[in-house]
């Protein structure tokens, strides 16, 4: 074998060491992309599942707004737990009871309303406690002030008054005497906290 030949083999040896060291490189690249890509693929599928949870709950979540509430609550807020909610339902009632047709429409409505809702009658209760408080009211004892105190008053002097402000509100507040002449007097201020205060 000639010079040339062997300068021809090496060369072609070390062309092929070469070629196999490139496509080496190349594996190993294509390799450490292909992780880089699989990483992506999972954390991808990771966050397509959670997608698809939230997607599931916020799909029951509309599906329960077909559900409405039949009242939306105001800007008020209770003076006492479940005040308002029993506020409208003794209005439901009270119409149920005295001027709506039985068997209509809105019976049915206001009958399953009050059913629904867990009317309590609170404000027949709280009606009847105002009554039996001030129904024979002279004078301003310790007993009446507890009762008045309990039912939710603020009472403060005011000359020959009391001051009474219901739940500490001074939208709702009366004066009753404090040596009433009247003998209706605890009657009149109980009708008129049922009308203004409840």
């Amino acid at each position: 074998m000639n010079e040339i030949s062997r300068d021809r083999l090496e060369s072609q040896r070390e062309e092929r060491e070469q070629a196999e060291t490139e496509k080496e490189q190349v594996y190993s690249e294509f390799d450490d992309e292909m992780k880089t890509l699989q990483e992506q693929i999972d954390s991808l599928t990771q966050e397509n599942e959670a997608l698809r949870a939230e997607n599931a709950g916020l799909h029951s979540k509309f599906g329960e707004m077909d559900k409405r509430p039949a009242l939306v609550m105001g800007d008020e807020e209770d003076l006492y737990p479940g005040e308002i909610k029993e506020l409208v339902l003794s209005v439901l009632a009270d119409k149920l009871e005295r001027r709506v047709a039985k068997r209509s429409r809105r019976s049915e409505v206001f009958s399953n309303l009050i059913k629904k809702n867990d009317y309590q009658g609170v404000y027949r209760k709280k009606k009847s406690e105002i009554q039996r408080i001030l129904k024979n009211y002279t004078i301003m004892d310790a007993k009446t002030r507890k009762a008045l105190q309990d039912f939710g008053f603020r009472i403060e002097e005011d000359g020959k008054h009391y001051r009474l402000t219901y739940f500490g509100d001074d939208r709702y507040k009366t004066t009753v005497a404090k040596t009433p002449s009247d003998a209706r007097a605890g009657k009149n201020i109980a009708h008129y906290i049922e009308q203004t205060m409840m």
